[in-house]
């Protein structure tokens, strides 16, 4: 067996141990933070009920409310302990390419493991998995950018890298207003290096950018449906309707019957 195969295997084992420590843990939590008992579990509740109207909302994007929703409609688990579960599989997924990043920057795979063990230590994010929050999520769309960097940074000709820059500049502003300028400056670090290396035949740069705008068409419509305007969250809405600049579309109920 390769060395890198077994790496994997134990990088595995790790998560996998993680999830059943963290997943047994989390019934001893019986009082939800204020976001997880007025939004989080609400809409989690919601969604696995069928409510589409009151499981999501401009503020808080679509994926967090998704995963924790489908996770209480397949299980029957109430809405709070749906968003501790999706929180948990957001905290394990995040190992993974953090895993990747450390093995790319120190070049060793001992030492990117241990860096995965410190994470699954930190109390920190141990907490938002408690808690039953989104904020965990952050961590997996930021590595995955990285990563996705990273990797275009080696290698000017992949095509893994834009998956994962698109992938995770998605994650990014599908759960936090101010994830979607994390995203953007992770696709113009990308154009920056794929045009210094490739000229102007920068196709991955513009097929990463096709696919990021893909993965969030379902946020950027309901955001045109609620307030009438095509951005990621109702903070990017509310600057714009600041520096007046028209809404494109009747925001939801605006007539007295919705658009």
């Amino acid at each position: 067996m390769s060395d890198e195969r077994k790496a994997f295997l134990l990088l595995t084992g790790m998560c996998v141990c993680a999830a059943l420590v963290m997943g047994g843990l989390l019934w001893m939590e019986i009082m939800p933070c204020n976001d997880a008992m007025a939004r989080y579990a609400p809409m989690a509740r919601a969604f696995a009920e069928g409510d589409f109207l009151y499981a999501f909302h401009p503020h808080t994007g679509v994926l967090f409310s998704t995963l924790s929703g489908v996770i209480a409609f397949c299980t029957g688990l109430e809405g709070f302990r749906a968003c501790q579960y999706a929180a948990l599989v957001l905290w394990v997924l995040s190992a993974f390419p953090l895993y990747a990043v450390a093995v790319r920057i120190w070049k060793d795979r001992a030492v990117a493991l241990t860096t995965v063990f410190l994470y699954f230590l930190c109390s920190h994010m141990q907490r938002f998995v408690y808690l039953g929050v989104r904020d965990n999520g952050r961590s997996l769309g930021f590595f995955l950018l990285v990563l996705g960097l990273l990797t275009f940074y080696e290698d000017r000709k992949s095509w893994r890298s834009v998956f994962a820059v698109a992938g995770g500049g998605a994650i990014l502003t599908m759960l936090r207003a101010d994830g979607f300028f994390f995203a953007v400056a992770g696709l113009a670090v990308l154009l920056v290096l794929d045009v210094t290396a490739n000229g102007m035949k920068w196709v991955r740069s513009a097929l990463c950018g096709v696919l990021f705008l893909l993965l969030l068409l379902p946020q950027l419509y309901l955001n045109v449906r609620w307030n009438g305007y095509m951005v990621p969250s109702s903070r990017h809405a509310l600057l714009l309707e600041k520096m007046g600049v028209p809404p494109i579309g009747s925001p939801y109920g605006s007539d007295g019957r919705g658009k």
